[in-house]
C-alpha cells in the first residue's frame, strides 16, 4: 500500500513535556511530516529555538490573554492556522475545549489524547480521579475530538497496573502516548483508519490475541 504524505499539527498547553519527548525521540518520519506546532501557553516559547531551521511552523500565545468567547476564539484561530498550513491532521495535547467550525471542518482529524481509559474518568485530572476511586488499571486513550467532552470516538487505548505508577510516578501513564502518537500516524499515513456507525475501524490488527492479567510466577 503506497503511504500518504500527510502535513501534521500538535496543539500543546501547559509544559507539552509530550511534543518535547517526541522532538527529542527524532522520529524523523513524524517530524518531516508536522508543518504546524501551536502552543496556548508562553511556558514553551522556547520551543521557537528547538523548532528553528526544521520547517515547523511555531505559534505560541497565552490562551488566558485571549478576549472574549476564549474557547471559541481558540478555535478560530487553529482553524486559521491549520488552513493556513494545510494541515491534515491535529495530534492534541492541549488542556482547552474546542468548538465550532474547527470541529466540523477538522471532523475525524483532531486526535486528542486523555490519560484514563475512556469513559471513565473525563476531565481535568484524569490520573488523580482513577486513583481516588481505587482503580488498578490506569491508561490512556487516543480519539477523534467531538463537542461531546472526552466523548469521540476511540481510536487506540493503553494500560498499565497501578503498581507501574506508583513507582515510576506520572509519567508512568503519559509515556504511553508517545508510543500511542507514532502508531496513529503509521496507520492513517496507510489508510488503515476508517469510521462508521461512530466507531473507528482499523485494517488488519488482530484484537483477539490480548489480554490483560497478572504474570503468573
Amino acid at each position: 500500500m503506497h503511504k500518504k504524505k500527510l502535513n501534521i499539527a500538535f496543539y500543546v498547553s501547559g509544559k507539552a513535556s509530550r511534543l518535547r519527548k517526541i522532538i527529542e525521540g527524532d522520529d524523523r518520519e513524524l517530524m518531516s511530516s508536522t508543518r504546524l506546532v501551536v502552543s496556548d501557553s508562553m511556558k514553551n516559547i522556547d520551543l521557537s529555538v528547538t523548532l528553528k531551521g526544521t520547517g515547523i511552523f511555531f505559534n505560541c500565545f497565552e490562551y488566558e490573554r485571549l478576549k472574549g468567547d476564549k474557547k471559541r476564539n481558540l478555535s478560530d484561530k487553529l482553524l486559521q492556522l491549520f488552513q493556513d498550513h494545510q494541515i491534515d491532521y491535529c495530534f492534541c495535547f492541549g488542556d482547552h475545549i474546542l468548538k465550532g467550525a474547527l470541529l466540523e471542518l477538522y471532523k475525524n482529524r483532531i486526535i486528542n489524547f486523555h490519560p484514563s481509559i475512556l469513559p471513565s474518568f473525563k476531565g481535568r485530572n484524569a490520573i488523580d480521579q482513577a486513583i481516588r476511586e481505587g482503580a488498578i488499571l490506569l491508561g490512556n486513550t487516543a480519539h477523534f475530538l467531538t463537542e461531546k467532552l472526552d466523548g469521540g470516538p476511540i481510536i487506540m487505548q493503553s494500560v498499565i497496573h497501578i503498581s507501574k505508577f506508583e513507582s515510576e510516578g506520572y509519567d508512568a501513564v503519559l509515556d504511553q502516548q508517545l508510543v500511542m502518537v507514532k502508531q496513529i500516524f503509521d496507520w492513517i499515513s496507510n489508510g488503515k483508519i476508517s469510521i462508521a456507525d461512530n466507531r473507528v475501524h482499523i485494517k488488519n490488527v488482530d484484537f483477539k490475541s490480548q489480554v490483560f492479567f497478572p504474570g503468573l510466577q
